[in-house]
């Protein structure tokens, strides 16, 4: 329902969407190319920020463009696998299953789109942010800013490189995981919540303490990107929050 209600409020016929990947979007796509079959929508092609959503998007008749191609992005679909509505804020590529997270894309794809749709499940909102948080590195080099890392997150987490497949060790084990682009994901697995020098840091100065980090690419930490939230909840079902409308309310 959360999925369905998305493409039906915020898509458009005659428009490019992009998509990152998740269940929710999975199903967000497919009924995108139900409406496209039945006219309901027409002449809406497909950004996909992964291969994950371009597989969906062909398997559900959905045409494909890309980035370069499409001069316009109207509207970004993705999911967050962890969200504050406090604070406007998601965690992205957590999980390296059933694929690993493509990150650089999604930033891209969030450049883009003059609006952000982010499908929630409600069991993935929090009031604070406490998962992983993956962060990409550059090139073979990934021991001097994973270090960096660690230092700035002494004690508050561990720094542990991403494998392939399965659970390793801190290195990464016998076969770390390297992405096509030839980037290394290291996760920063805080021990008690989202914490810097020992205290609960806003979100944005964790983001600043990472970017100034050199051979950092980028990370799945998004602050106040999406635009509209729209969240699956079994109990109360689709509630659609607009934070930056908010937010622009309260300053008013």
């Amino acid at each position: 329902a959360a999925a369905e209600a998305a493409v039906d409020r915020y898509v458009s016929s005659n428009s490019v969407v992009a998509f990152g990947n998740g269940e929710l979007v999975n199903q967000a796509i497919a009924y995108l190319g139900s409406c496209l079959m039945n006219k309901k929508l027409q002449n809406v092609v497909a950004v996909p920020a992964n291969s994950a959503a371009a597989h969906e998007a062909a398997y559900h008749g959905v045409p494909l463009t890309t980035l370069d191609e499409a001069q316009q992005v109207a509207l970004l679909i993705d999911q967050a696998d962890q969200y504050d509505e406090s604070c406007n804020a998601a965690l992205k590529g957590i999980r390296a299953e059933p694929q690993q997270p493509e990150l650089p894309k999604l930033r891209q794809a969030l450049a883009a789109a003059e609006k952000v749709a982010l499908l929630v499940e409600s069991q993935d909102c929090a009031p604070r942010l406490c998962a992983s948080l993956p962060v990409f590195i550059d090139g073979e080099e990934w021991e001097e800013p994973a270090e960096a890392l660690d230092d700035v997150f002494l004690g508050d987490a561990e720094i542990w490189r991403r494998p392939s497949s399965g659970v390793a060790n801190p290195r990464g084990g016998q076969n770390p995981y390297i992405s096509p682009e030839g980037y290394n994901i290291v996760d920063v697995r805080f021990y008690e919540g989202m914490k810097l020098f020992g205290e609960d840091a806003s979100y944005g100065q964790i983001v600043q303490e990472i970017d100034q980090i050199e051979g950092v690419i980028t990370h799945g930490l998004l602050l106040d990107a999406a635009d509209v939230v729209v969240i699956a909840d079994p109990k109360q079902g689709v509630r659609v929050l607009e934070p930056k409308a908010a937010a622009a309310q309260s300053t008013s």
